[in-house]
């Protein structure tokens, strides 16, 4: 299922392998998967904490994770959203300071927490 597009870049939701289990957003280039994002997600609090970021080394750096998750935040803007913890690597701190408006820490409701 296509989440959404900008130019080139384009986001298509992949469903949990597991009933419990995240739901992932593919980020294609040009048709080719280069990263994705993992998602925990409760509907009934709308919440949607973010749990990993993985982005192809040759793509890094190019400003498509920050593209994708604001896609994401704008598809679903009466959400609450946080991440979960992350590697403190210099690329990763770079990431996350540019994001505005998402806790660094998981907001989690009841349903993510159990």
């Amino acid at each position: 299922m296509l989440v959404g597009m900008v130019g080139d870049l384009e986001l298509a939701a992949v469903p949990a392998l597991l009933p419990a289990g995240p739901p992932g957003v593919e980020i294609r280039l040009d048709g080719l998967v280069v990263g994705e994002l993992e998602l925990r997600v409760c509907h009934a609090c709308r919440v949607a904490v973010l749990d990993h970021v993985r982005i192809d080394r040759r793509c890094r750096r190019r400003g498509l994770a920050t593209l994708a998750l604001g896609l994401l935040r704008e598809s679903w803007s009466d959400y609450r959203w946080s991440a979960g913890p992350f590697e403190p690597t210099t690329e990763a701190l770079g990431f996350w300071h540019s994001l505005t408006g998402l806790r660094a820490e998981p907001d989690e409701c009841e349903h993510l927490r159990a």
